[in-house]
């Protein structure tokens, strides 16, 4: 294929007036690249949760420098990652120093450092209660975000998702001060992004609009697009890209697991979730956010997406596909919410926390499927994401150093994956300057310059 002969992407999307849905189809890399073997654009994918990666006696994976020369955790806790062992880069060490460092009283335990984890910078407000406490920094998603845009970037900054976040604790900022609140309804993200081609959807329409096909929304253009840039490997992609996506809008028309309400009533996704945590859809929701993130991946809708699993408390969410059930309060300590909640299994740090680690390396796992799954240029989304997965602690019991942090995807190959790094005395400002190094904004560091620059360890 002649180059000369490629339209635009923006050419191609106003001829043929289709939605997000054919993005990673129609953009021109794509085009030239089924030839030429072009990757697609880089993007971030950072998955946060609270409460310790750690736990109950687990172990951290041992350390190596290449996917032969080291092992995975004790337990069994991090087994769902074996398949990803190549893509991985496995972080023992992170030091979460401003909250330790920063002037002023308040509290500096691990459930503080939430509004820090992304920025690394002292915070504006810090308060003896950590849903009061405020960044006083940008975060690293929305630098990128808005650097993206400043290039000319027509899709969405960033994608900001949680599941069941109930603290005003804010994980991303604009600005000093200024947050940003992520979206817990996976039914809104969907259809905002997949849904209807009006610009926005009236919320009584809402179940109407998710359970509308995307297919039918973009078949008209099928035909033209063949004609436009493709034969029959374009048609096949098509195919099965528009499958896919309609396999995510039936998923998001299913009611929650172990319910016996017919598929076409979707569970209750609205604000009122966060109120009065049911154990009954935690996990599934988490799934949803996960699929709904990778897809805005897929569909170039965005390209810096951030995930939070709960909050920094997690007082009363209670994971019951693993077998606990709600107990009342702790009377032993009422702050920690559900006897059998995560926070309070976290500070008990028995086997029960293990289970619950076990869970949630289960979901970064499927995050790192989902994201190598899909095929882009001429490998996998994987090969040109940086996937970061952190928690705000090492274990239950509160810890701000040493703590675990998982990586994989080299970023369009900036980053050296297939290894597991012992660190010391490492900020976790120094990951966040390589994120933005990685996606080509470059910057000497990020939050506080008193932690220095970029952890040149991730390079190899």
């Amino acid at each position: 294929m002649n180059r000369r002969h490629v339209p635009s992407r923006r050419a191609l999307l106003k001829a043929l007036g289709v939605g997000p849905a054919l993005l990673p189809l129609l953009r021109s890399e794509k085009v030239f690249g089924a030839c030429s073997g072009v990757s697609g654009p880089k993007r971030v994918f950072i998955l946060v949760w609270a409460n310790g990666m750690l736990g109950g006696g687990d172990s951290w994976a041992t350390a190596g420098n290449d996917p032969a020369s080291w092992q995975l955790g004790s337990m069994g806790f991090q087994d769902s990652l074996k398949p990803y062992m190549a893509d991985l880069l496995l972080l023992n060490g992170i030091d979460y120093k401003f909250i330790k460092d920063m002037p002023g009283a308040g509290e500096r335990t691990g459930a503080a450092c939430f509004p820090g984890m992304l920025t690394g910078a002292f915070y504006q407000t810090l308060s003896t209660g950590t849903s009061s406490d405020v960044a006083g920094g940008i975060s690293i998603d929305q630098f990128i975000g808005g650097k993206l845009q400043a290039s000319g970037y027509p899709g969405l900054p960033s994608l900001n998702l949680a599941v069941q976040a109930q603290s005003t604790a804010r994980l991303s900022w604009k600005a000093a001060g200024v947050p940003v609140v992520p979206n817990q309804d996976p039914f809104s993200v969907f259809s905002m992004l997949f849904g209807s081609a009006q610009s926005s959807v009236p919320p009584v329409d809402k179940i109407l609009a998710m359970r509308k096909s995307v297919l039918d929304y973009v078949a008209g253009d099928l035909d033209r697009f063949t004609m436009k840039v493709g034969g029959t490997e374009d048609r096949r992609r098509v195919a099965i890209h528009l499958q896919n996506v309609r396999d995510l809008e039936q998923r998001l028309g299913q009611q929650s697991v172990g319910s016996a309400t017919p598929a076409c009533t979707p569970p209750d996704l609205g604000p009122s979730v966060g109120v009065t945590v049911t154990s009954r859809n935690f996990e599934v929701i988490a799934k949803l956010q996960i699929d709904v993130a990778v897809a805005a991946l897929a569909a170039d809708a965005t390209r810096v997406v951030v995930l939070q699993l709960g909050d920094q408390g997690d007082a009363n969410i209670i994971l019951s596909s693993l077998g606990f059930v709600a107990g009342g309060p702790n009377a032993a300590d009422p702050n920690t919410g559900d006897i059998n909640g995560i926070h309070a299994i976290a500070k008990a740090n028995g086997l029960d926390k293990v289970k619950i680690d076990t869970w949630f390396m289960s979901q970064v796992a499927y995050a790192i499927g989902g994201v190598k799954g899909v095929m882009d240029g001429a490998g996998s989304m994987l090969d040109n994401t940086a996937f970061l997965a952190m928690n705000n602690m090492r274990t239950g019991l509160g810890e701000t150093t040493g703590v675990p942090a998982i990586m994989a995807g080299s970023c369009g190959g900036y980053f050296k994956t297939g290894r597991s790094l012992a660190l010391t005395n490492t900020p976790n400002n120094g990951v966040l300057v390589a994120l933005a190094n990685a996606m080509g904004f470059s910057v000497p560091t990020f939050g506080e310059t008193m932690y220095g620059g970029e952890l040149a360890a991730l390079r190899g």
